[in-house]
This record gives structure tokens, sequence and C-alpha cells, in this order.
């Protein structure tokens, strides 16, 4: 009797022991809070607000196709809706090194956007009208530590190009401008530079309509353009 209980308690023994085997349990230990990063991750950032001062300034990302928009005032509004050959509209746009780490160069390029009443746009008239607008531009920058002094006449832009006319194009012109040293972010105060040696900078964009264009040509025509600022870190 005592053989077979002793035999009983060893088979008990061997299925509770192929039971417990079977139940699963689990445990995530993550090694960081926000995963790892290079220290002070490379950042480019713009601000869309209408800014001609020294001063604080509201950054934001632009790194989308899409883009971020510029936020214009009644009068910039009324002067891009009534341009007449031989007028200009400038945009202010601050741009800064966002990087702690980094040094970073900067450099500007100017982009044909479709936009989306273009793509659902089918008649031809308009099209060719659209297409004549664009290629009419000429398209510039200055680059300066106080907008409201400073890029107030051609020179002080660089050399004009135009886009490619391309009614559906959002291929970019050639890269202007030569890369310009920014610092890294201080952590410290979000003042714009003064004297070329920080890590923002104002970037004055202007839009003319070239002197010897044919507003008859341009009957029903638009054009979307984007600004892309371009950084390339520098240890």
């Amino acid at each position: 009797m005592k053989r077979g209980l002793l035999a009983a308690g060893a088979v008990l023994g061997i299925f509770t022991l192929i039971t417990a085997a079977t139940l699963t349990d689990f445990a995530n230990v993550n090694l960081g809070a926000n995963g790892f990063a290079p220290a002070g991750d490379y950042n480019i950032q713009v601000s869309t607000s209408k800014e001609t001062t020294l001063g604080s300034v509201a950054w934001v990302e632009g790194d989308t196709v899409a883009g971020v928009n510029i936020s214009n005032d009644a009068a910039t509004a009324l002067a891009i809706q009534s341009m007449e050959p031989g007028d200009s509209v400038s945009f202010v746009i601050p741009v800064r090194n966002a990087s702690e780490d980094w040094k970073s160069t900067l450099s500007v390029n100017f982009h044909e956007v479709q936009s989306t009443s273009e793509a659902a746009e089918s008649d031809p008239a308009i099209l060719a009208a659209k297409d004549a607008f664009i290629k009419a531009l000429e398209l510039s920058y200055c680059m300066t530590d106080t907008p409201a002094t400073a890029c107030t006449t051609d020179v002080e832009f660089s050399t004009a190009v135009s886009l490619t006319g391309e009614n559906t194009s959002s291929t970019p012109v050639e890269l202007i401008g030569s890369a310009t040293p920014l610092t890294e972010y201080d952590g410290l105060n979000d003042a714009l530079y003064a004297g070329g040696t920080g890590n923002a900078s104002f970037v004055v964009a202007k839009v003319k309509l070239s002197t010897a264009a044919n507003l008859a040509n341009f009957v029903g025509g638009d054009a979307d353009i984007q600004v892309q600022f371009t950084g390339e870190s520098v240890a």
C-alpha cells in the first residue's frame, strides 16, 4: 500500500509541474524615457509670424512636405492679390539653428507647390495662365539681423531666379546662396543674433513680378511658392 501511495504521489507531482509550465507572463523595461538620440538633436526651426525686430519669436517646426504658412496682414494679402508688372512683395522669415551641440550651415531654395485648386483644374486656358504667371515671377532673398532697416534695395538681395512654370511641378530650382554658418543654440535666450554670430537670422524673401510681364497672359492664373531652408550640421 505504501508503495502504491508513493507511486501515486509521484505521478501527481509530475502532472502539477507540467500544468505550471504552460502559464506565461512578461515584463518590459524601456531604457530611457524617450528613447535614444544624439546629444542635442540637430534641428532647424522657423517662425511664421510677421517679425521685423529682434526679440522673442514663436518658433515652429517646418519639416513636412506641406510646410507651414506665413501669417500675412491685410496689407500684405492685398499686395499679393493685386500685383502688377514691377511690383514686389517681401516676407520676413526668422530662421534658427535649434541644435544645442551642432553648428549649422543654412541655404535658401524656392519651390513651386501644387495647390489643391491647381490639382483639380482642367481648363487648359487657366493652366496656361498659371504656367505663364509662375514663370514671370522673380524670386530672391536677403539675410540680415535687422530687416526693418536692411534689405530695402535690390542690391541687398541675391540674384533673382525663376521657377520652372510646370503646372504640376514641385521640382526645386537650383540651390541659391552660399551656406551661412549659424552657431548652436545656447539654451539661455531666444533673441535673434546681432553681428552674424548667433544661432538665428532673418531671411527676407522677395517675390517680384517681372517688369516685362503681360497681365493679359495671367487671367485666372496664380502661384503657390514655398521657401525651403536647408541646413547641414557642422561639428
